[in-house]
Formats: structure tokens, C-alpha cells, sequence
């Protein structure tokens, strides 16, 4: 195909300078995305076994309750009946120590189960916060920053992205047939770092392309929502849309709690209305004495599924009859089935661990493939420096040179670190201690890039990043074989 060479340049210097500006966010966003996939098995991984009981039978759970509710008559307004209890939710009844709460990542817990005598046993739990201090990481792109801070700044990052992925298959286009399946890798450092980087982006292309619409989705999804209904609806659309919207979210229908099913009986009601879904848990929420709401969360890997870990379904307590399948895959509207594909495609959450396995390696690759750009726009920048007569790189080049391997490496350093830490000791759990030694690995390693000569520098910072991440197969095998 061919392109005129002054478009093609244009774009290529739109390429190089949305890359060196992104690539750095977009490695972090991408290593810990990977990783963050797992983010369910990862936390039971790394969460201590709590002292406690064998879950009791789902059709002891009434006399569990019933028990567990006289001795702590606060759990009666939020409980979760576990359906496949795990290390991270290890009893059949659970209920937050602080009711109430609206916490994305894990809360202090107490799980209840009966002893062999049938009295009841109590333990408070917490699982681990690394998980999910990795999918915050990711989500922030790298950023300690907070909500809706990170949001609007990651949805910049990602529009940026997209104009990298759009600029480099222009540029790419004219030498599409020649340089596709290239790979010179002893012809040079820009000619290497270029044949790998071209590689990997062309075949990873559509990856990315999925990737950078839903995150641009995710980002500002409440803007497009607003901007479509004041552009597209007529106001008395609008005002029942709000209302539906409203009643659906915030006001789900009323049940009287004393007369609500056991769960066994929930599940045998939900098993003849979808057969398919899998529950894992039901989660009660009172407003008072007399009001009770129930939500199932499940799965079914024959549907794409709005959430990492599946969808959710509200249920009558009363009748066990499904109210609401906005978020039930299989059951779900077009326009929320729609919605959900790119809930899935962005988070991998269909197919089972197949695809989830194909988007940590493809995460992988997209995180060296911004680090390859980087490396491709500092060889190139330092070379242009050199034509001009320069016998060392600018002051801007050393600053993006070490600002570049000081953040990947610190990256890889920081969550491996985090990692081995979650299986050393029992007591890592709030989400500040996690992230405090998160930054502080990720400070040094930043600072030594500054610190270290330019010839050392790759070599330190690689080494320290491969010591951290072998530790952690090494950590588990000692305590596998020791303990």
C-alpha cells in the first residue's frame, strides 16, 4: 500500500511522541492488568486459612443463622450466604464487622460456622489487599491517586493510546509486506527493538484495539451516557429512563424478612428459572426489620459476563423469583448485552481460564510492547543527538532514559515484592501497608535509574527485578516443602 512519505512521517512522529508520553502509564496499566485477571485466585492465594469449622451443609444455614444472629443481632441487616466457600470467604455465613460499607476491595469480616457439638464458632477474617491493591494499579494506571481523579486521567492515557494504535498502522501500512514477519535481531539495537516492536503490535492488534475502546468506555462512560440522553431522548424519555434507572439500582422491591425463603430453597426456585447459572453467593441487605433484599452472584462460562468474577441477579427473598437480569448473563436485555461484551472483552470474563491464561500472556506482551517503543524512541532520539554532534544524551533524553527503566523495572520489582511479602507473613493485610511498600520499592528502583551510570543501569535495575520475581516461586516451594 502506498502513502505519501510526508503523511507517513507526520504520523510517525505522532506515533513516537504519544508513545513516549503514554508508554510508561501504559506499561504499568498493562503488567498489573495481566496479573489482575487472576485477581480472584491471587487473593485466595496470598489470604491466610483462618482457624475454623468445615462450612456447614447449605440446609444447616437456617440453624446457623439463627444461632449467629441471637449472638450478634447486628448481622441480621448484611449477610452473605456462601455457596462455594474459598480461603477468602472460608465459612457458609459471613457479615461485615462495620455494616454498611461500599468498599471495592476486601473488608473485615466475620465468619460463622458450628463445631461438632453444633455451638457456634466465630472468627473475624480479612482477606489478603495485594489482589486487589494490583487491579487499583492497573485501573490508575500506576498513579496513587484516587477516584475520580485516576478515572478521568486513565481514559486521557487511553485516548492516547489510540492515536498510537491508529498512527502506527499507518505508518506501518506501506512496509506492511515486507518488514511483517521481520526480525533482525543482530543488526543493530533500533533495527532489533524495531522488527520486535512492529511484531508484536501488528499481531496483537486487535487485542489492543478492544482494550483502548473499553477503557476510553470505562473512563467516561457517565459523560457519553449523559451527552447521548440530552442529544438523543426527548425530556419525557429522559425523566423515565431516570426513573427506571433509579428503581432498578437504588430501590429494589420490598420483602418482608421473616418470611423469606431458606437458602436452599432460593437455589432450587433459581435453578428452574436459569439453569445455567452457577450462584456463589447471596448477599441479604436489610433497611429495617421488616425490609430485606437479595442479590445472587454467579456465573455461566456459556455467557460473556459483566464482571471479572461473573454477574448478579436480584431475587425475591420471599418466592426466590428472579426481579432483575440487567447483570445475569444469559437473561440480560440487547442493550445491556451489548454493554457487557465490552465489560468481557476488556476484562477477559468468558471462556473460562483459557482465555483468561491468553489475556495474561497478551498483557504481558503488551506491556514490552510500549516498553520496546520507549526503548525504540530514546535510540532513536539519542542518534539524532549524536548526528548533531553530541557525545552524550541530552538532558531531556537522560531524564525520559532513566524516568523509562526506573518505572518498569520498579513496576515489576514493587508487585513482585508485594507478592513474596503476602507469603511471608500473615499480618500484610490493610491497603496502606500494601501500598506504602508498593511505592517505596518503586521509588528506589526509580532513584537508583537516576542514581546508576547509563551503562549499569538496564543491568541493576533487570537483576533486581528478576531476584524479586524468583523469589516468589522460591518462597512457595520452601514453605510447600518446610510447612
Amino acid at each position: 500500500m502506498k502513502i505519501r512519505t510526508d503523511i507517513v512521517q507526520m504520523y510517525r512522529d505522532i506515533h513516537s511522541w504519544v508513545g513516549i508520553l503514554a508508554g510508561v502509564f501504559l506499561f504499568v496499566a498493562f503488567y498489573a492488568g495481566g496479573i489482575s485477571v487472576f485477581e480472584v485466585p491471587l487473593q485466595n492465594w496470598l489470604t491466610k486459612p483462618v482457624a475454623l469449622p468445615a462450612p456447614v451443609t447449605v440446609q444447616q444455614v437456617p440453624d446457623l443463622m439463627q444461632k449467629a444472629f441471637a449472638a450478634y443481632p447486628e448481622a441480621q441487616q448484611e449477610y452473605t450466604v456462601v455457596l462455594s466457600p474459598t480461603v477468602s470467604l472460608p465459612a457458609r455465613l459471613m457479615w461485615p464487622v462495620i455494616p454498611g460499607q461500599r468498599h471495592a476491595g476486601p473488608v473485615d469480616m466475620m465468619a460463622a460456622s458450628l463445631d461438632a457439638e453444633g455451638h457456634l464458632v466465630t472468627v473475624k477474617h480479612k482477606p489478603s489487599e495485594v489482589a486487589h491493591f494490583i487491579d487499583e494499579l492497573h485501573e490508575n494506571v500506576g498513579l496513587p491517586v484516587f477516584m475520580p481523579y485516576s478515572r478521568w486521567f486513565m481514559g486521557i492515557i487511553a485516548l492516547l493510546y489510540a492515536v498510537a494504535l491508529v498512527s502506527g498502522v499507518i505508518v506501518f501500512l506501506p512496509m506492511l509486506a515486507k518488514n511483517l514477519f521481520a526480525l533482525r535481531l543482530i543488526k543493530g539495537a533500533w533495527k532489533k527493538w524495531l522488527d520486535i516492536h512492529n511484531l508484536l503490535g501488528v499481531f496483537s492488534l486487535p487485542f489492543h484495539v478492544v482494550i483502548a475502546l473499553s477503557s476510553v468506555l470505562f473512563a467516561y462512560h457517565g459523560v457519553i451516557h449523559n451527552v447521548q440522553t440530552m442529544m438523543f431522548s426527548a425530556p419525557a424519555a429522559i425523566h423515565d429512563r431516570h426513573l427506571h434507572t433509579k428503581n432498578m439500582n437504588h430501590q429494589p422491591v420490598v420483602h418482608t424478612s421473616t418470611m423469606s425463603l431458606a437458602p436452599a430453597e432460593i437455589l432450587q426456585a433459581l435453578q428452574k428459572q436459569a439453569p445455567g447459572f452457577v450462584p456463589d453467593v447471596l448477599n441479604y441487605a436489610s433497611t429495617d426489620k421488616a425490609k430485606q433484599t437479595l442479590y445472587v452472584i454467579g456465573h455461566d462460562e456459556h455467557y460473556m459476563m459483566r464482571g471479572p468474577a461473573g454477574g448478579l441477579a436480584e431475587l425475591a427473598p420471599v418466592s426466590g423469583k428472579i426481579l432483575s437480569t440487567e447483570y445475569m448473563p444469559g437473561l440480560q436485555s440487547a442493550p445491556f448485552s451489548i454493554l457487557t461484551t465490552f465489560f468481557a472483552l476488556h476484562f477477559g470474563s468468558f471462556g473460562g481460564n483459557v482465555v483468561k491464561f491468553g489475556y495474561l500472556i497478551l498483557g504481558f506482551i503488551g506491556a514490552f510492547l510500549f516498553y520496546s517503543g520507549n526503548r525504540l524512541w530514546l535510540i532513536s532520539r539519542y542518534r539524532k543527538e549524536q548526528k548533531n554532534g553530541a557525545t552524550e544524551p541530552g538532558t531531556g533524553t537522560k531524564f525520559l532514559t532513566c524516568l523509562t527503566y526506573g518505572s518498569v523495572f520498579g513496576c515489576i520489582s514493587g508487585i513482585s515484592v508485594l507478592i513474596s511479602t503476602a507469603l511471608l507473613t500473615p499480618y500484610f493485610r490493610s491497603y496502606l501497608s500494601v501500598s506504602l511498600l508498593y511505592y517505596a520499592i518503586f521509588c528506589i528502583c526509580l532513584g537508583a535509574s537516576f542514581v546508576v551510570s547509563d551503562t549499569a543501569r538496564i543491568r541493576v535495575l533487570g537483576i533486581c527485578a528478576a531476584i524479586t520475581t524468583l523469589a516468589i516461586p522460591l518462597i512457595y516451594v520452601c514453605q510447600y516443602f518446610v510447612f
